[in-house]
């Protein structure tokens, strides 16, 4: 009797165990599914994020996943995928997007490097051009990859690094490259020169080209026309603003055919060359302004092949969208 009891008392203490063990495995595989079910989430959102960036910025093109895969910075996988074999590939998916964003953001500030470069080219101060007023309330960033209270560096990196390349951009299309007439001359220059009424010193803000009465007058960069009329000295007169604190100005027009607010694209006719307000003969003057400071035109007028293509890049890029300030 005492055997049996004893024997009785072991099975019992055997079952309590095996009874402790499929708990804590049912508990095991609860927490296995929901830090998988995590992870699959946070890949998802992150996954959302880069495409979306992509999309918007590079429009819908094809990745090399290769070049992701081998990309330079992958991290080591965590305790959770190391304890969770179920969880690795998830894991190594996770550092290849990591890796793929780092690749990603390398290119875009090599092509912001490039850009600034062509904005030199033109005689401009890229920094100028693109700085922006800034200001509001201060907002923490809150998105749906925020994992433990941290942002995932890299995505948050890759979109201020996108950012910048598109305000960049924006300056780069900004700059008015085309000639504002097909044919004429210059005839005056930039700059001091003789004024012709009174042959005092003066400065000449423009350039003036010479050509026939009525010939056409075209727009030298995509814009909104800001002014259509007659101004003091310089007649019939049009504005076109271009976005990025660039305005053009061409005066002494004998006609105009846009109206304020319409949209016009580089080449596009928008008057015809005459002689009112000041002037001695028929001409146009043609204006550079940035941030309300008036520039010599000459050096985005005469820029190499090369730079015109990173302008037309840039300006393919953009579309329509045009920066206003």
């Amino acid at each position: 009797m005492v055997g049996l009891q004893v024997k009785g008392a072991s099975d019992r203490i055997a079952l309590d165990q095996r009874e402790q063990e499929v708990t804590e495995t049912e508990a095991r595989v609860a927490a296995y599914r929901g830090t998988v079910e995590e992870q699959v989430a946070r890949v998802e959102r992150r996954q959302a994020v880069l495409d979306a960036l992509v999309r918007r910025h590079f429009g819908n093109i094809e990745v090399d996943e290769n070049e992701a895969e081998t990309a330079e910075g992958a991290e080591t996988a965590d305790e959770s995928s190391a304890a969770i074999p179920e969880a690795a590939a998830l894991r190594t998916l996770e550092r290849q997007q990591v890796a793929f964003a780092r690749a990603l953001r390398a290119a875009v500030e090599a092509r912001t490097q490039q850009t600034a470069e062509a904005i030199r080219e033109f005689g401009l101060d890229p920094r100028v051009m693109s700085s922006r007023a800034q200001g509001g309330p201060l907002i923490p960033i809150r998105t749906a990859m925020t994992l433990d209270g941290a942002i995932d560096d890299e995505i948050a990196d890759l979109e201020i690094a996108l950012n910048r390349l598109a305000v960049m951009e924006l300056s780069l299309r900004a700059i008015p490259s085309a000639k504002p007439t097909a044919y004429g001359a210059m005839t005056s220059p930039f700059g001091l020169r003789r004024d012709p009424f009174t042959r005092a010193r003066a400065m000449h803000n423009g350039i003036d080209f010479r050509g026939s009465h009525g010939q056409g007058i075209l727009a030298t960069g995509p814009g909104r026309v800001s002014f259509a009329g007659w101004k003091g000295g310089y007649g019939r007169t049009i504005e076109i603003d271009h976005g990025a604190g660039v305005v053009t100005r061409y005066a002494h027009l004998s006609g105009i055919s846009v109206s304020v607010g319409d949209r016009v694209d580089r080449g596009d006719r928008i008057g015809r060359m005459g002689s009112s307000g000041r002037s001695t003969a028929t001409h146009l003057h043609y204006e550079v302004r940035i941030n309300g400071r008036a520039v010599n035109p000459r050096p985005l007028l005469e820029a190499d092949r090369d730079v015109l293509e990173i302008q037309s890049v840039a300006g393919r890029r953009n579309g329509d969208s045009v920066e206003r300030g």
